[in-house]
């Protein structure tokens, strides 16, 4: 009766946290309004070739990213290195260290960085550069883990970090949460996964580079046109994502395991949608094939730039105990052609 009690309680609460969200979505539509557009690149190689349905199947230490409270599951420390070469010159890089501890609890720390190549200063004066000056901008967010079961069935966790976007000299910081729990429901194996991502401040650009002069009386003589001002720029909010999903294992032997994914995803600054993934395990899970549709419904065709995910995984363990996870994931995007991602994961 107790666990009936806490699944009947997390649907209910998604469902109440989703009929807002939604509303305003059918109302107005607010696509492209939100600031540090990074933190809607998935992360893991494993959660990217699924197509990001992997709010309840979380496995690895990008659970901090998606849904904090997956790291409760994890059994040894891990760390997990991801990169990514994003549109054009952009690389996308991702690092997570999680440490298990006693009463089935993990803390964690987390790096996402969006990063570019210098690239050279242009003017309406100057569009050549030839002064040779240059400038550098990137993305980062920086974030802290803590997850733990409350009962054997459900655990909760939250991700706390700072976000920040810079470009030459001008820059704009976050504070923000991530919170998420996970439910092994009684119902043939089915877990359940629900997670808020990106609640915080607003992020508002800020900086040297947004100083000019202006002359505030131009119909006078004088030096008017020398006093210094500074542009005031629009508050954004952050990417603020509802996630609710479903892993079911119809399919479970030491030669192979079945995996299927169902997420819905209510975003802030876009349509809601439902994305499906699938993943098939060999040898005890040793060998991994995964794919997945991204915004099956929800979204239009012209909406849904990414088209398809697939990838794979090896999995591999040393005698003395040393673990290795390497992870492929490929994404096809429309217009912008194909990502490829790369990750490792050690447990030790």
């Amino acid at each position: 009766m107790k666990t009936l009690s806490i699944f009947r309680a997390l649907i209910l609460s998604a469902a109440l946290l989703w009929v807002p969200i939604s509303l305003q979505a059918q109302t107005v539509s607010k696509s492209g309004t939100t600031a540090a557009q990074f933190l809607k690149i998935p992360v893991g190689a494993r959660s990217a070739a699924l197509g990001g349905a992997v709010g309840a199947s979380l496995n690895d230490a990008s659970a901090m990213v998606w849904n904090p409270s997956a790291i409760a599951n994890l059994e040894k420390n891990t760390i997990m290195v991801e990169h990514a070469d994003w549109f054009l010159d952009l690389k996308h890089n991702y690092l997570g260290l999680v440490m298990p501890m006693k009463n089935r609890s993990a803390i964690g720390i987390n790096l996402t960085a969006l990063t570019m190549d210098e690239m050279t200063v242009t003017t309406f004066e100057d569009p050549e550069g030839s002064l040779g000056l240059k400038f550098r901008a990137y993305s980062y967010s920086l974030g802290v883990s803590y997850a733990r079961y409350l009962i054997d069935q459900f655990a909760i966790g939250a991700n706390v970090k700072v976000v920040n976007e810079t470009i030459w000299n001008s820059s704009a910081s976050a504070i923000a949460f991530d919170i998420g729990t996970t439910y092994e429901t009684p119902f043939d194996n089915i877990i359940l996964g629900v997670s808020i991502t990106n609640f915080g401040q607003k992020m508002q650009i800020n900086g040297k580079d947004l100083t000019t002069t202006v002359d505030i009386d131009p119909n006078n003589s004088g030096n008017n046109g020398q006093i210094n001002t500074r542009l005031e720029t629009d508050e954004f909010d952050l990417p603020l994502m509802l996630r609710v999903g479903l892993a079911w294992q119809p399919i479970r032997t030491e030669q192979m395991t079945a995996t299927v994914m169902l997420d819905g995803t209510s975003p802030n600054d876009n349509n809601q949608s439902v994305s499906l993934g699938t993943e098939l395990s060999f040898l005890n899970d040793k060998l991994a094939l995964r794919a997945g549709l991204p915004y099956v419904s929800g979204r239009s065709n012209d909406d849904r730039t990414l088209q398809f995910t697939a990838g794979a995984g090896l999995r591999h363990s040393l005698n003395s105990g040393l673990g290795f996870d390497f992870g492929y994931a490929l994404n096809s995007y429309t217009n912008l052609g194909l990502v490829n991602r790369v990750s490792v994961s050690i447990t030790f």
